[in-house]
């Protein structure tokens, strides 16, 4: 199947050798970048597929795999995966009897994100600030000062899409985000609507696991990051009473605690010292419970483990390393590392500023980890 990975939307970051981290920082550099720019407004719509693999059309998949010119081996062997499926209904000891499936993906394998992929590979195809990974699409657009927004009309060619594919959007999930920090706002009547009722605009949003924030601040996530871990360490102080080993109880830190803070974090590594401290301290917490008797720093030598902020950094490091040597499919995220940006100190062109080289205004662009990690 990787040949049809390779013909996918290079934007569609479901494929191997992608991940959501990446989707974010790709979408979080196209709203740093404009905004550092300024004299603009970022405007985001988050669509929602209702019952997004149920309502999959077998016909239209096949019909997405010819125009991509996969093998007939392939497709054979795809509609052969999609079809003459049954399904039946087990109330307590009794079944119903079987029903053949005419639709829909089976959810929970392997093949399915990849054809729900293959089934909104054209979306959004000529709008290029969009991110995609399996049924998470998401538009952004860079509204200039003053000038009415596009949105809503790409909104109804997304809709419109859809309804040719069998599918529908969920006008109640679906949600629009404005970024800016100008004193122009918006008109009202540029509202988004999806059938008739208006998409609701939020100051925050989850895409893919990280709260977004309509100030670019991450308040939000770190808040809620905190709530998760904290619901943990009261299994992990459990299991300390239960009499693990200390050597147990940092492989569960590690993996049942550490692994949800530290997810997607090259995305959301700008945080404010006060924010870095919160996010340490449920380490700190963790191995309180472990060590009692210790210090923090003694803990860390101890155990072998990194100061939580170590390791955003190191991972901030190794994702942009990891880019700059990747040679798999067309990743947009690699054009944005081969770029180099450097703040902008004065007013004058250097010869020594090589054509390659961009420069930000911003200090909120300078931290953000494709400038301050991209050496």
């Amino acid at each position: 199947m990787s040949e049809v990975g390779l013909k996918l939307d290079p934007k569609q970051f479901a494929l191997p050798g992608k991940s959501t981290s990446q989707a974010l920082v790709y979408l979080l550099h196209l709203i740093h970048a404009a905004l550092d720019q300024g004299h603009c407004s970022v405007r985001i719509f988050f669509a929602d597929f209702k019952k997004g693999f149920d309502l999959v059309d077998h016909n239209v998949i096949i019909g997405e795999l010819l125009k991509l010119q996969v093998s007939p081996a392939i497709i054979r062997w795809i509609k052969s995966f999609l079809t003459s499926r049954e399904q039946c209904v087990k109330i307590g000891p009794s079944f119903s009897s079987w029903k053949p499936v005419n639709g829909g993906l089976p959810q929970r394998t392997k093949l399915g994100p990849l054809l729900f992929a293959i089934l909104v590979n054209s979306l959004l195809q000529d709008w290029n600030g969009r991110i995609k990974f399996v049924d998470d699409a998401t538009a952004l657009e860079i509204v200039p000062r003053c000038s009415p927004s596009l949105l809503p009309i790409l909104v109804n060619d997304v809709s419109q899409y859809a309804s040719s594919r069998g599918m529908k959007l969920n006008s109640k999930k679906c949600k629009e985000m404005t970024i800016s920090f100008l004193q122009y706002h918006l008109p009202l009547d540029n509202a988004i609507y999806i059938d008739g009722s208006p998409v609701q605009s939020v100051s925050s949003f989850k895409l893919l696991g990280v709260l977004l924030r309509e100030d670019l601040s991450w308040c939000d996530h770190v808040d809620y990051v905190i709530k998760k871990a904290n619901s943990r360490l009261y299994a992990l102080r459990k299991l300390k009473k239960a009499g693990l080993s200390d050597k147990d109880l940092v492989t569960i830190y590690s993996s049942f605690i550490r692994s949800r803070i530290k997810y997607a974090s090259p995305a959301w590594s700008t945080l404010t010292q006060g924010q870095s401290d919160l996010i340490e301290s449920i380490q700190r917490r963790a191995l309180r419970i472990l060590l009692p008797e210790m210090s923090y720093q003694d803990a860390l030598n101890y155990t072998g483990l990194k100061k939580l902020s170590t390791r955003r950094h190191n991972s901030c490091e190794q994702f942009i390393r990891k880019l700059k040597l990747d040679n798999g499919p067309i990743n947009p995220l690699k054009d944005v590392v081969a770029t180099r940006i450097h703040p902008n100190t004065h007013n004058y062109n250097l010869r020594s500023e090589s054509s390659w080289s961009l420069q930000t205004n911003t200090e909120r662009f300078q931290n953000f980890i494709t400038v301050k990690y991209n050496y």
